[in-house]
């Protein structure tokens, strides 16, 4: 009796212990389910945020365009929009103006190289401190098949991992990387100078920093360029003439310069609960008064935060 008495309270005891195991084991499976409900429910919450705040931006901009003739740095759409609570969450946007960097799509056009662009980009790149041959072979890579001067795709070919040249616009300035010639350091601190846009732009002389006026004024030092970027956020140029009235003596633009945008691109960050999205949009507007579209949009990441602890 004794025996058996023995026996049932360990099989009493396994039935305790393996009961116990299969509550942990249910428990932790709903915890975690209930962790990925709230991470889709705040990911949903974040990426209508992020589409509110782009309609907002280009509303913002369409009301620019319709009552100011000119962009500058001093507009409200140049300004970052504060942080803005939600329901459950924060939103943060603000938008930047890439007509104020070379547009790399301009080096070719209609299947032909645009001297002047040309010389605006080697130029720059002189300025930078670099290989000033790197523009010709941007505008190889651009080239289309079967004309005057295409890339050599031989060049490409040859490579540990072959490939063909673009033979076309570039789809962003990070396409630089594939070119011969460049690296990543290099696509780098172009960055801030350069961008590829769908259309030919002028530079807006309102917006670009000291090195492009620089580059598009030939005989501008980077510290006059510096100045007259200066007086720009303080009293924009209300016209082309006006920013040549106020160049150097005998020094004027290669290249086209205005003082309007067309192209606007809009960074947004939203916050819900550990989760924080970002978003990058290209936004345009056809003309002063036309209603503003959202050409295309990217997710840049995606992770959530986790609290850190010391020990």
């Amino acid at each position: 009796m004794k025996k058996q008495g023995g026996l049932a309270l360990i099989v009493a005891l396994l039935v305790v212990a393996l009961t116990a195991v299969i509550a942990a084991s249910l428990m932790r499976g709903e915890s975690v389910w209930f962790k990925e409900s709230m991470n889709i429910r705040a990911l949903s919450q974040a990426h209508a945020a992020i589409d509110g705040a782009l309609r907002l931006a280009a509303v913002e901009v369409t009301h620019e365009g319709r009552h100011d003739p000119i962009d500058s740095l001093t507009e409200r759409w140049a300004k970052p929009l504060p942080r803005f609570p939600v329901a459950g969450g924060i939103v943060h946007a603000f938008l930047k103006d890439p007509e104020g960097r070379f547009n790399l799509n301009d080096l070719v056009v209609a299947g032909q190289s645009v001297p002047t662009a040309v010389a605006v980009f080697t130029r720059l790149l002189q300025l930078m401190g670099l290989n000033p041959a790197l523009a010709q072979a941007v505008v190889a890579w651009e080239m289309p098949p079967g004309s005057q001067g295409a890339g050599l795709d031989a060049v490409y070919l040859g490579r540990r991992i072959p490939y063909r040249a673009g033979r076309q616009p570039l789809s962003g300035v990070s396409e630089l990387r594939l070119v011969s010639g460049f690296n990543a350091k290099i696509v780098h601190d172009l960055r801030p100078y350069v961008t590829a846009l769908p259309l030919v732009t002028p530079v807006n002389v309102n917006t670009a920093p000291a090195l492009v006026l620089a580059a598009l004024c030939p005989g501008l030092t980077i510290k006059e360029g510096g100045t007259l970027g200066a007086e720009a956020l303080q009293t924009p140029f209300a016209s082309e003439a006006a920013f040549q009235a106020a160049l150097p003596h005998g020094v004027l633009p290669i290249y086209q310069a205005d003082v309007q945008t067309n192209y606007f691109v809009a960074h947004v960050t939203a916050r819900f609960g550990g989760l924080v999205a970002r978003r990058r949009a290209l936004l345009y507007r056809p003309a002063r008064g036309q209603t503003t579209v959202i050409l295309w949009q990217e997710a840049l990441w995606e992770h959530h935060r986790t609290k850190q602890t010391h020990s």
